[in-house]
């Protein structure tokens, strides 16, 4: 590839060249393997489509197993977790829901904050597309252990045991 700028321009524009051309190939390489395992399921006799089948149906119906299952646990919603108790039953709230859930997402906010508004309406939007993930949202004012003297120290006892 002569760019007519001289040696040093022409090296350049050779590995320019090679590294693209080298690209390509395995962009290739990817495609030709992709077809040939479509002809293989196409040359494939009806039992290994039947196999096919059956594994993937298999596999549709543990997904939605699963996904029943997460609905059940209050997946896909962004609740309220537990207001106006006290901290030490917030803090049960809390735990219980940790073990019920591989995937938890905890807003602790506070009514009086206006940025957590726009957290709500985020969390509130994500919540119904991440099934898999429960979103709750926890009021640090409401959940004050008045054995420590209120001001939001049911919320620091989670933070602490959280880490």
């Amino acid at each position: 590839m002569d760019l007519g700028f001289g040696s040093s321009n022409q090296i350049l524009g050779n590995q320019a060249s090679a590294s693209i051309l080298a690209a390509t190939q395995a962009q290739e390489a990817a495609i030709q393997s992709e077809i040939s395992k479509y002809d293989a399921l196409l040359d494939a006799n009806d039992t290994d489509l039947e196999k096919l089948r059956e594994r993937r149906l298999a596999q549709m119906k543990s997904n939605a197993e699963q996904r029943t299952r997460w609905l059940q646990n209050g997946h896909g919603t962004y609740d309220d977790l537990a207001s106006g108790q006290h901290g030490g039953d917030v803090a049960r709230a809390f735990f219980d829901a940790a073990k019920k859930s591989n995937r938890l997402v905890v807003h602790f906010h506070r009514p009086t904050t206006r940025s957590c508004d726009a957290f709500h309406r985020a969390l509130a939007d994500l919540a119904p597309k991440h099934p898999e993930t429960r979103f709750l949202k926890l009021n640090v004012e409401g959940c004050d252990d008045v054995r420590e003297g209120g001001s939001g120290a049911g919320a620091k006892y989670l933070v602490e045991k959280l880490g």
